[in-house]
């Protein structure tokens, strides 16, 4: 493995997971991003290899009084045979803040892939909720030049965001998506808070909702952990942050 890293984002020392998975934690020492702020991440996992990234802590996205976004950059590319999996802790945007995130991930044939994005309305504990000026967020999936995923959110706090079939009253939400060679069957699915389908370019996609930060952490979890088993044929992630 070779890496190069920068302040602000920085990387604790790779570990190999009894499963053979090489996992990194990706780690932000500041108190959170501030606007202005720019960061990338670059990732490429060759051909065979195993890789997992991990967030150490919530993005903390702190208020931008010029207006100004922090914006974050994240591209990845697996080989043939390889697979990434990313499952960064929940993105917390403070009131006044504005973030604008990128995620592009291109795959070869027969590479394997999963991420998960986790949003709070804001600092529900002090009573802030859907309080920040922005947040944005692009992810694509590509493989051999044809986009398979999209999933592209633009949300803009105003009247209407509580509206039904918006946030409604609920503080977390969480996407997520897979490319693996298995075939699911059994898709996760709780009535009014996670749904998961297939879109038109066979990209395993899923969708998640709840009223409490633990709530959805552990939906997500038992649904990722059925996902990976059904498309990567892996065993269940034990991890400690």
């Amino acid at each position: 493995m070779r890496d190069t890293q920068k302040a602000p984002l920085m990387i604790v020392r790779p570990f190999a997971l009894p499963c053979g998975t090489l996992m990194v934690f990706i780690v932000n020492p500041t108190g959170g991003v501030l606007g202005g702020d720019h960061s990338e991440i670059r990732v490429s996992v060759g051909p065979g290899a195993r890789a997992l990234l991990l967030t150490q802590s919530a993005t903390r996205v702190q208020p931008s009084p010029a207006g100004a976004a922090a914006t974050q950059d994240i591209h990845f590319s697996v080989a043939a045979g390889g697979r990434l999996e990313y499952y960064p802790e929940r993105t917390l945007p403070f009131a006044g803040s504005r973030f604008v995130q990128t995620v592009r991930a291109e795959l070869e044939e027969g590479a394997e892939l999963g991420l998960t994005e986790t949003l709070a309305s804001g600092r529900v504990q002090k009573g802030e909720r859907l309080a920040f000026a922005e947040y944005r967020s692009r992810v694509e999936v590509w493989r051999a030049g044809r986009r398979l995923y999209l999933d592209n959110l633009k949300l803009t706090p105003g009247e209407y965001t509580r509206a039904p079939g918006l946030w409604g009253e609920l503080d977390y939400a969480a996407s997520g998506v897979w490319m693996g060679s298995g075939e699911v069957t059994d898709w996760p699915s709780v009535p009014g808070k996670l749904a998961s389908g297939v879109s038109r370019g066979g990209a395993v996609w899923l969708r998640g909702a709840a009223a409490r930060g633990p709530e959805l952490d552990a939906e997500l979890n038992a649904a990722r952990e059925s996902l990976r088993k059904q498309l990567f044929g892996a065993v269940p992630l034990k991890v400690r942050r």
